[in-house]
């Protein structure tokens, strides 16, 4: 597959946000939505362009058939750019999560009076942070936008970015390059000793009188041997982190609508 092949389509987002002024909040709760609102746009525009420069400097790199050049310009130009693409799918679903949390909280605060201000991230304690893991959050989140006409949709797509799929066909780079040692990009092996912990055996007399490896109950042993993880293919990780772009900007569609859906059920701006 040539780099060509690749196809960043679409557009910049825009930054329509003109129906959150059409209702009434709740103290800052407007001035909450719509900030991590346009975060959020910000943040997609952002990968949407940085996808278009990966993609260009593929191009470039496959003109090129010198290797000390290749390198020098993919470490120079791409590096950094697909960085930052392979950790979005990542950090968007994430920030899905916390922007529909937030803004149907406050949906909720400014249409139902009986709605209390609470949240389960809320530490019992100000001076001890309260974190929530990401599977508590979500469960939470599917919890509170039950009644959203489109929550299903929302939800299905939320749980397609940073999914196993995606890990697979990067080599799981977010995580080992935030945690451990990842691959790299395009030239390179890393990991390449490894060490495990496998069932202890032994050898065993059969019946027949010849010997078999059989486990050990209770032992283990230690084993070291060669591994390496092979380099990120340029052109099919662009691919893959392409098509979580997509799946983002399909999500940020669902999103708007369960936004709308709240927003309907709140007084009208002006009403007394």
């Amino acid at each position: 597959m040539k780099a060509g092949d690749s196809d960043v389509t679409g557009s910049y987002l825009p930054y329509d946000l003109d129906e959150l002024d059409s209702v009434q909040w709740c103290q800052f709760g407007g001035m909450m939505v719509e900030d991590e609102l346009r975060e959020l746009i910000n943040e997609l525009n952002q990968w949407y362009g940085s996808l278009r420069k990966w993609e260009a400097w593929n191009a470039v790199l496959d003109s090129y058939g010198d290797l000390t050049d290749a390198w020098d310009i993919r470490i120079e130009f791409l590096e950094g750019t697909a960085h930052r693409c392979l950790y979005k799918p990542s950090s968007m679903r994430d920030t899905f999560t916390l922007l529909a949390t937030n803004s149907m909280h406050q949906a909720r605060l400014a249409s139902d009076p009986q709605y209390k201000d609470s949240l389960p991230s809320d530490p019992p304690d100000p001076k001890k942070p309260h974190h929530l893991t990401r599977r508590k959050k979500e469960q939470f989140l599917a919890q509170q936008i039950k009644s959203a006409p489109n929550s299903k949709a929302f939800l299905d797509v939320l749980f397609k970015l940073d999914d196993v799929g995606y890990r697979k066909q990067t080599s799981d780079y977010r995580n080992r390059t935030s945690h451990a040692i990842g691959p790299r990009m395009g030239v390179g092996i890393t990991n390449t000793v490894t060490r495990s912990i496998v069932q202890a055996t032994e050898l065993q007399e059969q019946p027949d009188k010849t010997f078999q490896l059989v486990d050990v109950p209770g032992r283990i042993n230690i084993q070291y041997g060669f591994g390496g993880t092979e380099p990120l293919d340029m052109v099919e990780a662009l691919k893959a982190n392409r098509e979580q772009y997509e799946r983002a900007k399909l999500c940020y569609f669902e999103y708007r609508k369960m936004l709308l859906s709240g927003l309907a059920c709140m007084p009208r701006a002006g009403e007394t």
